[in-house]
């Protein structure tokens, strides 16, 4: 009966230690890596999205009807949180395919809303920007 006693406690010994030091291997990064991660990720989107300054220009002027800093302003800001929450999206392990891209496009035109109200469908007309950069998110992600 001891026996059977102390293989089952050196069993409960040794299971214990597996299970510790895996914990260890396998554990998730710490949150100073995984926020680097974000953000050289959210860097890199940022970088693949950001066309030349022309192509800024244009597309500044379709959503807000005219050039001026606080518009161009208003769209970095907004492709900067639209590259952050993809990041973050990425880094956290979602699959980020076309149609979540959408939703996050949609998502973060939302909170820019009042923003983009200055021009008619001022929303709309931004979102319809953004996603064409699919293909250049794309990239980014792999």
């Amino acid at each position: 009966m001891t026996n059977k006693k102390g293989k089952f406690f050196l069993a409960g010994i040794i299971g214990a230690i597996v299970g510790g030091i895996s914990g260890l291997l396998f554990a998730p990064q710490s949150g100073k890596k995984t926020r680097e991660d974000m953000a050289l990720l959210a860097k890199n989107i940022a970088d693949q999205i950001k066309g030349s300054a022309a192509d800024t220009q244009k597309r500044v002027k379709e959503v807000f009807g005219q050039v001026t800093d606080s518009a161009n302003q208003t769209y970095r800001k907004i492709q900067s949180s639209l590259s952050s929450k993809i990041a973050s999206l990425k880094t956290a392990g979602k699959l980020i395919d076309k149609d979540k891209y959408g939703q996050i496009v949609d998502d973060v035109v939302a909170e820019f809303k009042t923003d983009l109200q200055a021009t008619k469908d001022g929303a709309k007309k931004m979102a319809d920007q953004l996603k064409k950069d699919w293909v250049k998110v794309k990239k980014a992600l792999v």
